[in-house]
């Protein structure tokens, strides 16, 4: 059977000028899998689907100015697999290449891992997605999956809208071809975020900028977290979002594993909620209570933290890095956010 994928008519969710995280021990030499990035979000319109185009993939790419990705395919040999059946691309614009340093363009064997990445050796129609489903996976080429997100809400006259992402980068356009199925994303995809050894506990374990959090679910006798327990966002505040707490307050929250309980609680809410996904409203956490988004021209903040990094990807969710700590909320059992092993 078939997997089912994103619509061809979608629209933008307004995150202007933010930044993506992703862990530093995936691809040093690239940019895109380095540090902190500015993004404009808004530089690319979402266009509705195309029905309109003649010709193979190849030919479509081309006719549609998506010429980096073509030029690299070709430069990759994968000429002839764009040329199969029933294929899906995910073929990042133009601009989202200058993100990739020339070490990893010119590395055959990363630069080809990389771009099977963004192949789906079957056609995902986006007339087929179900009207329940807004998280799934899909395999590919490469070997490791995907994961498209869909993002609906009320528009006018309660009818739905939707943002669709895939592992977080924003799918701008849907162009038909005669052998697939193109989506036009805002981002080249990184093969590594959903490997199954990239878990929440790793990423957090990997970058020094949260050994401190890190720490607290290392009190909790928590090494390891399960990626089948169930699908998560956690608000990951940095070291130094912790050392701006009042003189003593740290050292209080390490000395309580209930209180590090709470706050990991406070800190995790249920479900995958990329940038694109993000709106302004309450969302529920898993200490019981809600905490205030709210997306603005100047950035998105969370209670009393701003988001500074986006969209970190891993097994069981994504993680948004917060420069604040948010204060511990409502009691709650400790910890179900996590699994013990």
């Amino acid at each position: 059977m078939k997997l089912l994928s994103v619509i061809g008519s979608i629209v933008l969710v307004l995150v202007p000028h933010i930044s993506a995280y992703t862990p530093h021990n995936y691809y040093p030499e690239h940019s895109r899998y380095g540090s902190y990035r500015s993004v404009d979000h808004d530089s690319a319109p979402v266009e509705k689907s195309s029905d309109n185009n003649t010709g193979d993939i190849t030919s479509v790419l081309r006719q549609n100015g998506l010429t980096t990705v073509l030029d690299l395919m070709s430069k990759a040999s994968l000429s002839r697999t764009l040329a199969g059946p029933e294929l899906t691309v995910w073929a990042p614009i133009n601009e989202a290449f200058a993100a990739v340093d020339s070490k990893t363009i010119n590395d055959a064997g990363l630069l080809k891992d990389i771009l099977n990445y963004h192949l789906v050796s079957f056609k995902n129609d986006p007339k087929e997605i179900s009207s329940i489903q807004n998280d799934l996976t899909v395999p590919t080429v490469q070997g490791e999956v995907v994961r498209i997100n869909i993002y609906r809400r009320k528009g006018v006259s309660f009818a739905f809208k939707e943002t669709v992402t895939v592992n977080g980068a924003r799918v701008l356009k849907t162009i038909r071809a005669s052998n697939g199925i193109v989506y036009v994303i805002d981002t080249v995809l990184n093969p590594k975020d959903l490997e199954p050894k990239n878990t929440q506990m790793q990423v957090l374990r990997s970058n020094k900028e949260f050994s401190i959090i890190y720490k607290m679910f290392e009190d909790l006798g928590i090494t390891q977290i399960s990626d089948k327990y169930r699908p998560k966002t956690f608000f990951a505040p940095t070291n130094a979002a912790f050392e701006k707490l009042p003189p003593g307050v740290l050292d209080s929250l390490l000395a309580s594993q209930e209180e590090i309980g709470k706050l990991i609680n406070t800190h995790t809410a249920s479900g995958i909620y990329y940038s694109h996904g993000l709106v302004s409203g309450p969302i529920p956490v898993f200490s019981g209570s809600n905490l205030d988004l709210v997306v603005s021209p100047s950035g998105v903040t969370i209670e009393n933290a701003k988001i500074i990094g986006f969209d970190l990807t891993e097994t069981e969710g994504v993680i948004h890095v917060i420069d604040a700590v948010i204060p511990n909320k409502e009691e709650a059992p400790l910890c179900p956010a996590v699994k013990q092993h």
